[in-house]
C-alpha cells in the first residue's frame, strides 16, 4: 500500500516537473486613484517578473511606481492642497490562473514593502503632509487575453498618517489605493 502511494505520488510529482515551464515579465500601464478625505487620480506603471511553477500557477515580483494628482484635506479649518502624490511598491507576488486557454481569468495575492510620500502641499495654517514606508498587501483579479492582460488591484497600505496638524485632531487619510492595469508581455523564456 505504501509503495503503491508513493508511486502516485511521485507520478503526480513527475507531471508537474517536467510541465513546460517558462520565464515571463509583463510590464502595466494604467490609472490609479485614492479616496476618502483626500481624493486624488493619476497613473501607475509596473514591471512584473515571474516564473511559471506550472502553466496555471506563477511566482514572481511586481515592482510598480504610481503618479497621483489633486486633492485637498480639511483639518480644524486649515486646508492643505496636494499637488502631486507619489507611491512605490515592491511586491512579493503570487498568480492562479483558472484555465490554460489563451484567454483565461486569474487571481493574485501580493504582499511588501509601500513607500508614499506627497510632493507640492502648500496649505494655510499648521498642516504638513510626511512620507511614510509600510508593510501592505494587494489582491489583484484580471483576465489575459494572450498577451495582453487587464486588472484591477487594490492596494491595502495599514495606517492614516499621512496628513498631521500641528493643532487639533489629524485627519483620516487611507494609505489606500485602486489600480486599474492594461498590460502586456515584454518578455518571455521558456525553460525545458
Amino acid at each position: 500500500m505504501k509503495k503503491s502511494i508513493l508511486f502516485l505520488f511521485l507520478l503526480a510529482m513527475s507531471g508537474t516537473l517536467f510541465a513546460q515551464k517558462h520565464i515571463k515579465v509583463d510590464t502595466s500601464i494604467g490609472g490609479a486613484f485614492t479616496f476618502g478625505d483626500l481624493t486624488s487620480y493619476g497613473i501607475s506603471a509596473a514591471a512584473e517578473p515571474k516564473f511559471f511553477i506550472t502553466p496555471q500557477i506563477s511566482a514572481g515580483l511586481r515592482l510598480e511606481g504610481a503618479v497621483l494628482f489633486g486633492g485637498t484635506v480639511t483639518a480644524d479649518g486649515d486646508d492643505l492642497s496636494i499637488g502631486i502624490s507619489s507611491r512605490a511598491a515592491q511586491l512579493v507576488k503570487g498568480e492562479y490562473y483558472f484555465s490554460e486557454n489563451s484567454t483565461r481569468p486569474f487571481v493574485g495575492v501580493m504582499l511588501g514593502r509601500y513607500v508614499q510620500a506627497n510632493i507640492g502641499a502648500s496649505g494655510q495654517g499648521e498642516a504638513s503632509i510626511t512620507a511614510s514606508s509600510n508593510f501592505g498587501f494587494a489582491p489583484e483579479f484580471g483576465v489575459t487575453f494572450n498577451n495582453f492582460r487587464l486588472s484591477a488591484i487594490y492596494h491595502v497600505v495599514p495606517g492614516t498618517d499621512l496628513v498631521s496638524v500641528q493643532s487639533g485632531t489629524p485627519p483620516e487619510v487611507p494609505r489606500n489605493y485602486f489600480v486599474f492595469t492594461l498590460g502586456f508581455q515584454a518578455w518571455r523564456l521558456d525553460v525545458e
